[in-house]
């Protein structure tokens, strides 16, 4: 695997966790409409700044709920109904 390949799986494998820890309004602690790294590592400690940066596709330093979904679909979890 390239380098790329590896930081990816090691990325979606940290989000496994957070993909089933709860839904983005339960994740979003200051009810901000975004996800920070930091309401995000608090449910999945493994998630790094690199990680999170990958689907922060806006640039924004949170996850809106599309790319929190992005993420969690990458990870193997369910699209949120």
């Amino acid at each position: 695997m390239t380098p790329r390949v590896v930081m990816i799986a090691v990325g979606l494998s940290a989000f496994a966790t957070l993909a089933h820890a709860g839904e983005f309004e339960t994740l979003d602690a200051d009810g901000s409409q975004g996800l920070s790294l930091s309401e995000i590592v608090n449910a999945a400690p493994d998630v790094t700044a690199q990680d999170f940066a990958t689907y922060d596709l806006d640039g924004s330093g949170e996850l809106s709920p599309a790319e929190f979904e992005n993420w969690k679909i990458a990870a193997g979890g369910k699209r949120s109904e």
